[in-house]
């Protein structure tokens, strides 16, 4: 073998690609991709996205004792939703290094696409858990 065949973290910043699924749950045809979990820009967000997430759930501490005590998690899911989802936005503008559109990629249209299409960011989170699970797995 050669060192080059040990050399993982290359392979990981290329990436996969992640079929782009519409609302309704059907295949776009359309495509991101997306870098993998072992690359070292994938781990640094990674770690920042779980750190921010833990902050999130630290601040709303209060408010899940206060629903835990209601028995009604409707006030907690909403304000955790609102507030995960520009975490989910971050993370997928520093996951995602391409797509399969005629326009070019670029860092704003990419913004530009998070806020038009609002699941797109939690569909890159998905596909980033996934591949991480997958990795572990082995």
């Amino acid at each position: 073998m050669n060192l080059k065949d040990f050399y993982f973290a290359d392979k990981h910043e290329a990436g996969s690609k992640m079929p782009i699924m519409l609302p309704d749950g059907t295949d776009s045809g359309e495509w991101l991709q997306v870098r993998g979990p072992d690359c070292d820009a994938s781990i640094n967000a990674g770690r920042a996205y779980t750190r921010a997430v833990q902050a999130l759930n630290d601040n709303l501490q209060s408010l899940e004792e206060k629903c835990k005590a209601k028995a009604d998690f409707t006030e907690w899911n909403t304000q955790h939703a609102w507030a995960v989802e520009p975490l989910n936005k971050q993370l997928a503008l520093e996951l995602v290094s391409g797509w399969s559109m005629d326009e070019p990629f670029t860092a704003a249209a990419f913004t530009e696409l998070l806020s038009q299409f609002r699941g797109l960011a939690e569909q890159v989170s998905a596909h980033h858990i996934k591949s991480r699970d997958e990795l572990n797995a082995k």
